[in-house]
């Protein structure tokens, strides 16, 4: 009976913080906020300023981020999938095992971004700028890379770009090459 009691009052106390912490949420008074685990982005959001900002696990699936600022940004394990990101800014981005699988990034900014161990296959990073970017152990399977500059790209080898295709616009590093997109 003790026992069951316990229980009770354990199974009592959790469910009163999770109510709690559900009710300060919505408190207009103070400066209570809750905080998700892996906050959600998405819908459209345009020409955004979001530099800076620590966006850790978010989740940005097939939304709309075209002309979006997000230069020294920390988006480690972002879920971009599916997502537009034209003429996007990551300048100086944390974008290590972020995920852009099939994602559109025209003439997107990646210039010293660290890219390792991400997501990019099936992407579109056409005419994308990848200056001083890390992108050690990125998947670029099935990724449109024409017109990209990928010159100045660290840990860039054959082997990623025997995955992806490109076109003779592309710039690679010395002694690297690509096939052409069909």
């Amino acid at each position: 009976m003790l026992t069951q009691f316990r229980l009770a009052l354990i199974v009592a106390a959790m469910l009163a913080t999770v109510w709690t912490g559900q009710a300060l949420a919505f408190w207009p008074f103070g400066g209570v906020t809750r905080i998700a685990i892996a906050p959600a982005y998405g819908g459209v959001c345009e020409d955004c300023d979001l530099s800076g900002r620590l966006l850790v696990g978010a989740k940005m699936t097939n939304s709309v981020f075209n002309r979006s600022d997000f230069s020294g940004a920390v988006m480690t394990r972002v879920d971009g999938s599916g997502s537009e990101f034209e003429g996007a800014d990551f300048t100086e981005t944390d974008l290590r095992r972020a995920t852009f699988v099939d994602a559109y990034c025209p003439r997107a900014r990646f210039e010293r971004a660290m890219l390792a161990n991400a997501d990019g296959s099936g992407a579109d990073f056409s005419r994308a700028s990848f200056a001083g970017a890390d992108v050690s152990n990125m998947n670029l399977e099935g990724a449109d890379i024409s017109g990209a500059d990928l010159r100045g790209a660290r840990g860039l080898t054959q082997a990623q770009l025997d995955e992806a295709c490109g076109d003779a616009r592309t710039r690679l590093p010395r002694g690297l090459r690509v096939g052409q997109c069909r």
